[in-house]
């Protein structure tokens, strides 16, 4: 969503659906929000239970939907107003949502950004008031090796890396670290890109040979 084109080429099942997340500050505000093809929006309304969009806006060339849910907190019990809004163009879509939010609420965020859709996904640029603080992360599950979060390698978020030196592979480093909790993954540090690599939990071992058989790169 930031315009960084990413390409991945190898004899791994690519076929899956990737996803983009980003982040955007409007003042004291932060907002994450999400693109992807048009089913997958709708899939995400559907799982955060919005059973019907209902009202609709002409925004930049496209039709944003808004439709109402709630969260049930399982500590207290309690049921937070949850406003989904989902802009659709002709392939694409963004999608995103606001607590305690009402229809101009999700008008007023997607002034804030500007929408551009291309043949191959969004480029949601912030204007005005509002700034993105990191740059978006590509999202996208490669079956046999796990899930693959991509970002652009900044001085930003260089700063996630450890300070030895990883071992050497094709076009960069590999580090492995562990979550306590959530079990090891894997970053790897391209020329322009920073990858993290969640292995699945039955191909640990095999993952470093299967991300090598993978090629990641950025492309204008």
């Amino acid at each position: 969503m930031d315009g960084t084109r990413v390409r991945l080429t190898g004899t791994h099942d690519l076929r899956r659906p990737w996803t983009s997340v980003a982040r955007v500050a409007v003042g004291p505000r932060l907002h994450e929000i999400s693109s992807g093809a048009r089913e997958d929006a709708r899939a995400w309304a559907e799982d955060i239970g919005v059973e019907r969009f209902t009202q609709e806006f002409r925004v930049q060339g496209g039709r944003l939907r808004v439709g109402e849910t709630a969260t049930r907190d399982p500590d207290t019990g309690l049921r937070e107003p949850l406003l989904a809004a989902v802009w659709e163009g002709r392939r694409h879509a963004v999608f995103t949502h606001l607590y305690h939010g009402r229809p101009a609420d999700a008008v007023a965020l997607f002034q804030t950004v500007r929408v551009t859709e291309h043949d191959d996904g969004i480029v949601a640029a912030p204007h005005g008031r509002a700034v993105s603080p990191d740059p978006a992360e590509l999202v996208k599950e490669v079956p046999g090796l796990g899930l693959l979060e991509i970002r652009a390698l900044t001085a930003r978020t260089r700063r996630v890396l450890p300070p030895w030196r990883g071992a050497s592979v094709a076009g960069g480093e590999l580090f492995r670290d562990t979550v306590e909790g959530q079990g090891p993954y894997f970053l790897l540090a391209l020329r322009s890109l920073l990858v993290t690599v969640l292995p699945e939990e039955d191909r640990l071992r095999e993952a470093p040979s299967r991300l090598a058989e993978l090629t990641i790169e950025a492309v204008r």
